[in-house]
C-alpha cells in the first residue's frame, strides 16, 4: 500500500473560458444577430446550410461592445502565457451560423498564435465543441478501453452556453459536431497574432557567446 499517490498533468493544452455578464450578453446578442440577419438577407443564395461571414466582422459598429470583451480576454491569456511580446491583433473575425444538422468538420486555424468563439445562441442540443488530442501516441496505438475518461479518449466535448466565450491555442484541432434540433447555433470566431511578429516574436530566442565581427563590433 502505498502512502500517497500523485497524478502530475505535465504540459497541459489549456482551454481558456470567460463568461459575459447576462445584461451584456442579451444587448450583444440583440444588436449582432440584428445585423447578421441583414447581411444574410443580401447574401447570395448557396444551398449550403452552413453560413459563415466575411473576415472583417469585428470592424461592424454592432460589434464594438462584444470586441472590448474579447480584448480584455486575450490580455488575460498573454498575461498568463507571458510571452515577451505582448501587442495582439486580430487576424480575421467571422459569424457562424450552424443549423442544427450541419458538422464543422476537424480543422485548426493555422498561421495564428490564439483562436476563439463567442456563443450567441446555443440551442440544448447544439451546445458542444470537440477538441482533439494533439498528441501522436494516440493516432498510433489506440488500446481498446473499457470506459473513456480524460486520460484515454482521443477527443474531448467541451459544453458550452450562451454569453461564453473560449480562448484556445491556434494549432489545437477542434469540431462543431451535428445537432438533433431545429435551433441553429451562431457564434463569433476570431482569431489573434503577435503585431509585427517578424520584429518582436521571431528573431532567435538565444545570445550569440562570441563576438558578430572578428574586430568585436
Amino acid at each position: 500500500m502505498f502512502q500517497n499517490k500523485t497524478t502530475f498533468p505535465l504540459f497541459p493544452t489549456t482551454v481558456w473560458g470567460f463568461k459575459l455578464p447576462p445584461d451584456a450578453a442579451e444587448r450583444i446578442k440583440g444588436d449582432v444577430t440584428a445585423k447578421l440577419d441583414t447581411l444574410i438577407a443580401a447574401a447570395p443564395k448557396t444551398g449550403n446550410p452552413f453560413l459563415q461571414t466575411e473576415h472583417d466582422f469585428h470592424t461592424l459598429p454592432e460589434m464594438q461592445e462584444l470586441m472590448g470583451y474579447f480584448n480584455e480576454a486575450v490580455a488575460e491569456v498573454i498575461a498568463a502565457l507571458a510571452p515577451k511580446a505582448t501587442e495582439m491583433e486580430i487576424t480575421g473575425c467571422w459569424a457562424n451560423v450552424h443549423p442544427a444538422s450541419s458538422l464543422h468538420r476537424a480543422h485548426s486555424h493555422p498561421n495564428n498564435f490564439l483562436s476563439a468563439v463567442y456563443y450567441m445562441t446555443v440551442p440544448p442540443d447544439g451546445n458542444q465543441i470537440a477538441f482533439f488530442d494533439p498528441r501522436m501516441q494516440h493516432y498510433i496505438l489506440t488500446p481498446a478501453v473499457a470506459q473513456s475518461n480524460a486520460y484515454n479518449s482521443e477527443h474531448l466535448f467541451f459544453e458550452v452556453e450562451e454569453g461564453m466565450l473560449i480562448l484556445f491555442p491556434s494549432w489545437l484541432v477542434h469540431q462543431v459536431p451535428a445537432g438533433d434540433g431545429d435551433a441553429s447555433r451562431i457564434s463569433i470566431a476570431f482569431n489573434v497574432n503577435f503585431k509585427d511578429f517578424c520584429a518582436t516574436v521571431s528573431p532567435p530566442n538565444w545570445v550569440p557567446n562570441v563576438p558578430t565581427h572578428p574586430d568585436g563590433s
